[in-house]
């Protein structure tokens, strides 16, 4: 797996950044979502997100290898 990069849609926006893994990834719960956000590997533009950001159209998500 490696790390892959979404852009945030006009209709995603304003939506907290665990609502939008919740909606794109299912599988994950929100002790992992809040882990991946924790140590730093879940970032938007760059920079470390804390789960509850709200997200903006046209911002970049970064989304590391998830576990299976």
């Amino acid at each position: 797996m490696s790390v892959n990069l979404r852009e945030v849609s006009a209709d995603e926006a304003e939506i907290r950044l665990d609502r939008w893994f919740r909606r794109h990834f299912p599988g994950l719960t929100q002790g992992m979502i809040e882990k991946l956000c924790r140590t730093g590997q879940v970032r938007i533009d760059g920079r470390r997100a804390e789960a509850a950001t709200r997200l903006a159209p046209g911002q970049w998500v970064r989304i590391p290898p998830l576990p299976a």
